[in-house]
């Protein structure tokens, strides 16, 4: 039986993801070797649920529901750029959350709760709010790479991303809790809306009948 690679996500408005999308073009040449995230594609992950049945996914799909409307909406601003897990070793680079991280972290405490059962696999890190710019390979990290095609680093990596420490991004309204499928593709991953849940919208079975 096919499954769906499925996770939860805040999607980024477009004003907002063009300024992180130049932001990428600049570190870009720092690290080559690296699988950027394409504007297209970037997003605040919450949670990552795995491999979904068909019956899984439209649980996940209602439970998310759930979550969205036990939170109202909140301004987010991304600012900071750093890296995991730290500059001096970097195996994802990231945009921090200088503002909204409380809310969003309810919000991710909810659908932890919410969707918890569905996670293949769970991790015992706390949540962290930011969004993934980048990852590298094992053998990337701060140093410039033997690799004579020219992966690896540069060795100013770690100096640009500790120079980007104030970086502001902007800010926007987070309004809505998306479901998303991911198909991995060889160009790169694939990413669906599965469904989209607005953030404190009232109960359907609490509405009075009409008239």
């Amino acid at each position: 039986m096919a499954k769906t690679r499925t996770f939860v996500a805040i999607e980024l408005e477009s004003s907002l993801s063009r300024r992180v999308a130049g932001l990428i073009d600049r570190l870009r040449p720092y690290a080559p070797s690296a699988r950027w995230v394409e504007e297209e594609n970037l997003h605040l992950t919450l949670l990552f649920l795995g491999e979904l049945s068909d019956q899984e996914v439209a649980e996940a799909c209602s439970d998310a529901e759930w979550a969205a409307r036990a939170n109202q909406p909140f301004s987010m601003r991304l600012a900071g750029a750093g890296a995991f897990p730290d500059l001096a070793r970097p195996r994802a680079l990231w945009l921090g959350v200088s503002e909204g991280a409380d809310p969003l972290k309810r919000l991710q405490a909810d659908l932890d709760e919410a969707l918890g059962h569905l996670v293949a696999k769970a991790e015992n890190r706390p949540f962290i709010p930011h969004l993934t710019l980048a990852r590298l390979n094992s053998s990337a990290g701060g140093r410039r790479s033997n690799n004579r095609r020219g992966g690896g680093t540069s060795p100013h990596l770690t100096e640009v991303l500790a120079g980007l420490a104030d970086y502001d991004a902007g800010e926007q309204k987070v309004s809505e809790l998306n479901v998303y499928s991911s198909e991995l593709r060889r160009e790169g991953p694939e990413y669906h809306v599965l469904a989209r849940n607005p953030l404190g919208a009232p109960d359907p079975q609490t509405w009075p009948d009409e008239a």
